[in-house]
């Protein structure tokens, strides 16, 4: 018999094999569990691993391989109370009912018959025009403006004024 020589002629197909190999081996993760041993080299039984018993003890779990970044819990959001912020509201009420849903005004204009009850927040001043009405005083105008005194809508000034209340320190 004859003796065949393949001398170079099957080098493709054995690199394709060693690169296969390769592109293989590359392919397993680095984080691929690998079982702990005891203190005799023993591996544990599953019924011995202990694993977190709740979500938020499973997010401060460290990472397992190094490179990896642990789970950050998302930050709560603030959620700011609803409020009625409808001017309508504040008309026809007497001194205790303004004061009530206000607080105290910044400043007290008197013009008689009318008084003048200011709210300033950072943005804009709330005026509210009280008249005499016989036995007490009632809302009957309302009027909002910034600083330069321009006219605003009163609606988003009020929301401004109760939410300022709400954040005020209790004297």
């Amino acid at each position: 018999m004859k003796q065949m020589r393949h001398r170079g002629k099957n080098w493709p197909a054995v690199l394709a094999l060693l690169l296969s190999t390769a592109a293989l081996a590359a392919c397993q993760t680095a984080n691929t569990a690998r079982p702990q041993t005891g203190a005799n080299g023993a591996v544990p039984s599953k019924a011995a691993v202990i694993e977190p018993q709740s979500a938020a003890a499973a997010e401060v779990a460290p990472a397992e391989a190094p490179g990896q970044i642990a789970a950050v819990p998302p930050q709560p959001v603030a959620i700011e109370p609803s409020i009625n912020d409808d001017p309508n509201q504040l008309m026809g009420l007497d001194r205790s009912g303004l004061t009530a849903l206000l607080g105290r005004p910044d400043l007290v204009r008197r013009e008689k018959p009318a008084e003048i009850w200011q709210y300033v927040t950072a943005d804009c001043v709330f005026d509210v025009v009280l008249y005499d009405s016989g036995p007490q005083y009632r809302v009957t105008y309302l009027e909002a403006r910034n600083a330069a005194a321009d006219r605003l809508a009163p609606r988003p000034c009020l929301n401004q004024v109760l939410r300022s209340r709400l954040n005020a320190p209790i004297s």
